[in-house]
């Protein structure tokens, strides 16, 4: 009688899980469905990486002459070669030989817990990609923010960029692992890398920067520290310098305030690899998002920055609000007056400005404050396959060692290797400073 084993199972399990879960985590996201895939990848002798080529400035060799002139002599135009290194994302699914034997009972039963194991593995994936699509590469997740003591920590800046509030938004939660230390490039991390497991967060502590409770605070964790998601074998800060995890909007959309390297140019050096940013704190716009600012940073990106025009602007939720009264008060959705034309879509607000529509989207985990004018035709998603479990070994399933010791248990990993970029941040732009409290 044939036996139904993690072999004959293998081949099932590769069907669900592989191309559905990445499709799944590309279509369910909020911002990686926003990039366009590019998958033309080139492989290094350092790893896998994009190369890229960018010309700043043109020959120039156009002029009006006399009858008898000699011809425009032309110049010569910069080339930088950018590089975007892909990235690496795991994901890991372990039980014990009792959780296995209940599973595989009957290939229903096995096909029910694959399912639920599925749905908890890319939820889990699409809201760390996600975080990672938000941020700029460092892996920082908050700051800790006051004296640690014996089981809490305080915390505030996430991202690890300076902010009183919201320290938990990148996605704390109970349950994930977390390492410290004293730089945000993930040098010398406290206690050698030992980790913390979070118990709970309280998200109003702190005045509302955040608190976070843990099993035990490790030895040498102080104010000011760094929090990265990590374990006592590993973690997603820097490594000898390098970033980790992919490069997301604040970098990539960005003056040079928060990354000045991007894509392996200097911005220091190419003015015309920075983004366009407003300071919407002050007037004319005192911290709110008036159709008015929408409009500058989309004629900023167009006229400073040489786009055909933004088409999507991505606000914080509380700035979502703001935007909604602001522009539902001008008379827009649908209201006879000036504003006529806009209206609350599926995924956000749509709103003409000149002669397009584009759409305001509200994402969960953007950093307080934050508007990002994007110009969907600059962004690129650049990955070698999609979500794919290891089976090197012949089968996904593979039993758990410690040491030269064998567990009466299984695991099970796979990996999406991926990054995200920009071709040509200018034609983008970021407003900073919007009010997270009008009503």
């Amino acid at each position: 009688m044939a036996t139904f084993d993690t072999v004959a199972a293998d081949a099932m399990l590769k069907v669900v899980t592989d191309g559905a879960l990445f499709d799944s985590v590309v279509t369910h996201s909020r911002v990686i469905d926003l990039f366009e895939e590019n998958s033309n990848v080139v492989e290094g002798p350092h790893g896998r990486y994009v190369e890229l080529a960018h010309m700043f400035g043109y020959n120039e060799a156009v002029g009006a002459r006399s009858e008898n002139a000699f011809l425009p002599v032309p110049g010569i135009p910069t080339f930088q070669n950018g590089r975007v290194k892909l990235k690496k994302t795991l994901a890991v699914a372990q039980m014990t030989q009792t959780v296995m034997k209940q599973a595989m009972a009957g290939k229903a039963a096995f096909a029910d817990w694959a399912d639920v194991e599925l749905r908890r593995t890319e939820r889990a994936l699409r809201d760390n990609l996600d975080r990672q699509a938000i941020g700029f590469g460092s892996g920082a997740v908050c700051r800790i923010d006051g004296a640690p003591t014996t089981v809490l920590i305080p915390i505030d800046a996430p991202y690890g960029l300076a902010n009183d509030t919201k320290g938990w938004l990148p996605g704390l939660r109970r349950g994930q692992t977390i390492v410290s230390g004293p730089t945000i490039d993930g040098l010398n991390l406290r206690a050698n890398g030992q980790s913390a497991t979070i118990i709970s967060v309280d998200k109003d502590a702190n005045g509302g920067g955040g608190q976070l409770t843990v099993d035990a605070v490790p030895s040498g964790w102080v104010n000011n520290d760094f929090l990265f998601f990590g374990d006592d074998l590993g973690n997603s800060a820097a490594e000898n310098g390098v970033d980790v995890e992919m490069q997301g909007l604040e970098g990539m959309i960005d003056d040079g305030g928060v990354l000045v390297v991007f894509q392996n140019i200097n911005r220091d050096s190419f003015p015309e690899w920075e983004a366009q940013q407003i300071d919407a704190s002050a007037a004319p716009y005192s911290a709110l998002a008036k159709d008015t600012l929408f409009m500058q940073m989309n004629d900023d990106a167009v006229e400073q920055g040489g786009s055909d025009g933004l088409t999507h602007f991505l606000v914080t939720r509380a700035v979502f609000r703001n935007v909604y009264v602001q522009l539902k008060g001008d008379g827009g959705f649908g209201a006879t007056q000036q504003r006529a034309g806009m209206e609350a879509a599926t995924k956000g607000i749509r709103v003409w400005i000149g002669d397009q529509q584009v759409e305001i989207r509200a994402m969960p985990k953007l950093f307080p404050g934050r508007v990002f004018g994007l110009d969907r035709s600059t962004l690129r998603r650049y990955h070698l396959e999609g979500f794919e479990w290891d089976d090197t070994t012949g089968a996904i399933f593979k039993q758990v060692a410690v040491g030269s010791g064998i567990k009466d248990a299984f695991y099970a990993y796979g990996r999406v290797v991926m990054e995200l970029g920009n071709t040509d941040p200018q034609k983008n732009a970021k407003s900073t400073g919007l009010s997270e409290t009008q009503a």
